[in-house]
């Protein structure tokens, strides 16, 4: 466990975690634009242990961060893991490209900002692809393009002030090892039961919500997503799972829903005029998409609401990595990735406790604006940063410790 940079890649996904799950709690104005405050651990990670390492980070971070947020194998997870992969993935081509040779430099700042663009771009196609299959979405284009520009720039100016800090940083506190309770800390939408659905192994709800996921996405048949809904309806009362919990899972992709369900509306051409608003044609077959594209949805919702709510967090865990076993000919490790898994998970709670702890020691009467801003929101990232390194030399050792005691007993 100690090769590879295993802690120090596994406590770097807490950290954008907790950075992922934080900004996700403040309202943003144009769906699918956010600041993307993880993405500045993805380039410190391209910076310090390499490309292959900040691909790992976002892997493991879109992964996890959904699970903790509920959302694993939803819309959002979608959207988001397939723009974070394509992002990091453009990122270390062009970091290493830049490092070849200087005709092809490029600061981190305009890596980021390329990287934040094809990460917007890249979640507005495959929303079209896949949700809503409407030519309508690309309004929003623009928007997210500029929006991107915005955003690369100061996740890319935050980089790069952490790393130049890092390299002029010289910690001289060592954390003490406290002894965390994490007992309390689990997936909190799981509930424990004996019914059938909680008694299934992980690996094959995971698999059934994979195939699930891709019928839905290609079939347009209406009354082929009733009979589903009916029968995700069925299981739910089976398994005494609350409805109210569905619907709170549902009601949070409320913009979501509603750009699904007017898109298809507003803007498509049907023969079957039902009534004229203004100067839009309102048609039986808008109508019909609509609740089409927003039936998608919320049977996605549905089911990976019902994972989340019958397996545990370690369930999920080794299922996710025996899903992912056939890439082992590949030289994916499954092993490393269980290990990366379980490290992250365990140390969200402690990196949460500590970030908490430093927000409260920032003076933010010193943020009269962004450029006030950016050396507190730094300085937080750096901190929180060297104490990966000290909390991964102390895991190490003790992991050491166990493993030498484990062998004389034997």
């Amino acid at each position: 466990m100690k090769e590879d940079n295993v802690y120090k890649i596994a406590f770097l996904v807490s950290i954008s975690c907790i950075l992922q799950i934080a900004e996700s709690l403040i309202p943003h104005p144009i769906p699918g634009l956010r600041l993307g405050l993880a993405n500045v651990i993805t380039l410190i990670a391209l910076v310090t242990i390499g490309w292959k390492s900040a691909v790992e980070v976002t892997f493991f971070r879109t992964i996890l961060s959904s699970l903790i947020m509920g959302t694993f194998l939803s819309p959002t997870f979608i959207l988001s893991f397939s723009g974070g992969i394509v992002s990091a993935l453009v990122m270390a081509l062009l970091y290493r490209l830049s490092r070849l040779h200087r005709r092809y430099h490029l600061s981190i700042v305009g890596i980021s900002i390329i990287g934040a663009i094809s990460h917007n771009v890249t979640q507005i196609y495959v929303a079209y692809f896949i949700l809503v299959k409407h030519p309508g979405i690309f309004v929003l284009f623009p928007w997210l393009c500029i929006g991107a520009v915005f955003t690369g720039w100061i996740t890319g100016i935050l980089a790069g002030k952490v790393c130049q800090r890092l390299k002029e940083t010289q910690k001289n506190e060592i954390i003490n090892k406290t002894q965390t309770d994490f007992s309390n800390f689990v997936l909190k939408d799981y509930v424990s039961r004996n019914s059938f659905l909680h008694r299934l192994p992980a690996e094959l709800k995971i698999a059934f919500i994979f195939v699930l996921s891709i019928a839905v996405l290609v079939s347009n048949n209406l009354w082929f997503y009733l009979g589903l809904f009916l029968v995700l309806i069925t299981v739910t009362l089976i398994s005494r799972i609350s409805f109210i919990f569905l619907f709170s899972k549902i009601r949070k992709y409320a913009s979501l829903l509603l750009i699904s369900f007017l898109f298809p509306i507003f803007l498509n051409h049907g023969n079957n005029i039902l009534f004229r608003l203004f100067y839009i044609n309102i048609t039986v077959e808008g109508i019909r998409i609509g609740f089409i594209f927003a039936m998608r949805i919320i049977l996605l919702v549905i089911s990976s609401s019902l994972l989340l709510r019958t397996t545990p967090s370690e369930d999920l865990t080794k299922g996710l990595t025996k899903i992912l076993s056939p890439l082992l000919p590949f030289g994916v490790s499954n092993k490393r990735m269980a290990s990366i898994f379980s490290l992250s998970w365990t140390a969200v709670p402690l990196f949460w406790e500590i970030a908490r702890n430093n927000i409260h020691k920032i003076n933010w009467k010193k943020a009269k604006n962004i450029r006030n801003l950016m050396p507190l929101l730094s300085d937080f990232i750096v901190t929180l940063y060297l104490d990966t390194e000290s909390i991964s030399k102390s895991w190490e050792e003790n992991y050491i410790l166990l493993a030498k005691r484990e062998s004389e007993l034997d």
